[in-house]
């Protein structure tokens, strides 16, 4: 039996040898990509005339756009401009309209003096402390002055507080709400406020331009919840494709 193995690993021991020794080596063509060297002294007019269409087609392209945009926007504008006068037209001949415009107007500068009524009282109680000086002079002085700088203090505190509201407000609408959807939503109210004026005052009991400015309110709020609500949805997938390595 052990012969037997022997002689089976002498026959493959000549096979091996027998391929090694009759091998046939082919060679295969590889396409094998290699760095692009500029030769000096081939002809590229193709490649010139080609850039130059190139680029003349993209001025003019660019040239259409930019046209195109410049007539959107003109078309834009007086279609705004033809509906806020026809508006405001409109607005003139509403007698409630007007009438709800004085009121509101009359209103806020009844608040105001009222506002700086109240002021000039707080600053005369605080300037009531000179009485407790015994010069007479000394004591007007200070009078005056306590009731200035209250008054200065209050009045400039509440504009600068007014300024910074509206700022805030204007920022608001440039970031959320500064579109064309804006735009129509504005003319559309109003155009609703003055045309159905007379209905809306029946139904409720509410001064039409307070009702137009808490309207303007309204839409800036859900405009701002809505823009946020997409940019935290953005940021959370954001953050869910982070974690899974996307």
């Amino acid at each position: 039996m052990i012969g037997e193995y022997q002689n089976k690993i002498r026959c493959l021991t000549q096979q091996r040898d027998y391929a090694r020794t009759h091998q046939k080596i082919v060679e295969i063509p590889v396409e094998k990509p290699v760095l692009y060297e500029k030769c000096e002294s081939c002809d590229r007019t193709a490649y010139q005339n080609e850039k130059a269409k190139y680029g003349t087609q993209k001025e003019r392209l660019a040239g259409q756009y930019k046209a195109k945009t410049v007539m959107f926007q003109t078309t834009l504008f007086l279609l705004a401009w033809y509906s806020l006068t026809t508006t405001l037209f409109q607005a003139v001949q509403s007698d409630v309209f007007l009438s709800d415009c004085k009121s509101f107007f009359h209103d806020a500068a009844s608040f105001l003096q009222t506002f700086i009524g109240w002021t000039i009282d707080a600053g005369q109680s605080v300037a009531q402390i000179s009485t407790k000086i015994p010069n007479p002079f000394i004591a007007g002085m200070v009078y005056w002055l306590f009731l200035i700088l209250v008054v200065g203090i209050c009045v400039a505190g509440t504009g600068i507080l007014a300024i910074l509201i509206e700022i805030k407000v204007i920022e608001l609408y440039k970031k959320n709400c500064w579109d064309v959807i804006t735009l129509l939503m504005i003319l559309t109210s109003t155009a609703v406020i003055i045309y159905f004026g007379e209905a809306i005052k029946k139904a409720l009991s509410v001064n039409l331009l307070l009702l137009f400015v808490l309207s303007q309110g309204v839409y800036l709020g859900i405009r701002c919840y809505l823009k946020n609500r997409d940019y935290e949805e953005k940021s959370v997938n954001m953050i869910f494709y982070d974690k899974n390595g996307r």
